[in-house]
């Protein structure tokens, strides 16, 4: 199924994308797993709570199909031995889902060519899986530290039935968990929060939100240019002041994308095979893979954006990068097939709740443009050449070199207020690549810019 660049995929509906993108709604947010370790109430109150929130949400697609508002929704929908307050928030979500597949399926129609790429499928209605049940806090469920220092949860699965225990997760989820429940001053805040079942295991998902004070990009010490691409992120950090660069990393998830290629081989044979319980598993599993796959990448760059004084992370605009691409059948779907929106979205929430301010920048020709003297070069495989003959730059990495344009740029447009000035370059505007004494890699490169040092700092751990 086609997703194109900035759309989030919608619960229920099959997106071989397999792309979770995080809700940028303010407050930031992150969501904790943890195991439910239940020591009073009953499983079976969950389970069937679990397969009402099923109905619930099924129910909300079919009106919502036929043109019935939210609150004519609401009005109709009336199951049996169900907290109000838990059938808002699954309505809540259906509804969500669908506008998230409606604005998807607009954006599919008004490719150039849609006939040639797979219409996105509709939140799907089936009656055979579970819901998670979704809970606002302190109505549907509520959070406390125990006195032997747990964290207690009691849900409501339904009227009169309480399912209560305490948690278990990884200790920066139990940490931070810790510190929203102690915080007095109203820094962090809970979401709607989900039940959900997984091999004789249940799982209470909590978004913690958290009221990020991000300063001003204009404030910013140090630029960090971001490229994303096929197969890696390359990062380069430039002084604001001296344009000298203070860092450059390229993180690569190359193995990701031939595992994503593996498992959608397998889907579509089993979509032709007609095996769909096979295909949504495998579906889920390719999504579940990815997500992991930009969690890890986009936490490194927050990670290393947070080594330097002042940061301010830069994208290139990759808006409409999509439109008119056509190179046949095989690319078409490899190239639209990118996590470019989904990654950098992560890392924006991410840096958001790290107080780290981003902001974009054109991304015209910026891995073809040498980021010592401006020159329009080219690049050989992963190498850049410059054909400047003052230059003479071979950069071990195209990436990389593209990634310094992309802080350059960030530079220019922060000490310009945002004019779009951003192709003048003088002497003293020019980044200060041939000053970089970290290691190199590769044979014939005069411009080394592989950061092992910081890699070792625990960037990757």
């Amino acid at each position: 199924m086609y997703s194109p660049m900035g759309m989030s995929p919608v619960v229920g509906y099959r997106n071989t994308t397999g792309i979770c993108i995080a809700n940028m709604a303010s407050p930031p947010t992150k969501t904790k797993q943890f195991r439910l370790h239940i020591e009073e109430g009953e499983r079976s109150w969950l389970k069937d709570a679990r397969y009402t929130s099923r109905e619930v949400f099924n129910r909300s697609i079919e009106l919502k199909q036929r043109g019935l508002s939210r609150t004519d929704i609401q009005r109709h929908i009336k199951p049996d031995e169900y907290l109000a307050n838990n059938k808002c928030a699954v309505v809540g979500k259906a509804l969500s889902t669908w506008g998230s597949y409606q604005e998807l399926r607009s954006q599919w129609l008004s490719l150039d060519n849609p006939e040639e790429h797979p219409e996105p499928g509709a939140p799907s209605t089936d009656k055979n899986g579970a819901f998670p049940l979704v809970m606002a806090h302190g109505e549907g469920y509520r959070l406390n530290v125990r006195e032997d220092g747990r964290i207690g949860f009691s849900i409501s699965a339904k009227p009169y039935k309480k399912v209560s225990g305490f948690l278990r997760g990884q200790r920066g989820g139990i940490e931070l968990l810790n510190e929203a429940l102690a915080e007095t001053d109203g820094d962090y805040g809970f979401g709607q929060a989900e039940v959900l079942y997984r091999e004789g295991v249940y799982y209470l998902h909590v978004p913690i939100q958290y009221d990020a004070d991000v300063p001003n990009k204009s404030d910013a010490k140090t630029v960090i240019g971001v490229d994303i691409n096929e197969r890696n992120v390359a990062l380069t950090a430039l002084n604001r002041e001296t344009f000298a660069t203070k860092g450059t990393l390229v993180l690569d998830y190359g193995p990701a994308k031939g595992e994503r290629t593996r498992l959608h081989d397998i889907s579509r044979r089993c979509q032709e095979s007609v095996q769909h319980s096979v295909y949504r598993h495998i579906g889920d599993k390719e999504e579940r893979y990815v997500n992991w796959v930009l969690h890890r990448i986009s936490a490194a760059v927050v990670e290393f954006a947070g080594h330097f004084d002042a940061p301010t992370i830069v994208f290139e605009d990759m808006s409409g990068i999509r439109d008119g691409m056509d190179y046949g059948t095989f690319m078409n779907r490899r190239l639209h097939r990118l996590p470019f929106r989904a990654l950098q979205d992560q890392v924006e929430y991410k840096a958001e709740w790290a107080e780290i301010p981003t902001f974009e920048v054109d991304a015209y020709y910026n891995s073809k443009t040498c980021s010592c003297c401006g020159e329009r070069s080219y690049r050989t495989g992963h190498r850049f050449v410059c054909t400047n003959d003052d230059c003479s730059v071979k950069q071990d990495h195209a990436d990389r070199n593209a990634s310094v344009n992309v802080a350059w740029r960030g530079v220019r447009r922060i000490s310009n207020g945002d004019e779009q000035d951003d192709n003048y370059r003088t002497r003293k505007t020019q980044p200060s690549v041939r000053l970089v004494s970290l290691c190199g890699s590769g044979r014939d490169v005069s411009r080394p810019t592989s950061s092992a040092q910081l890699a070792a700092r625990g960037v990757l751990n």
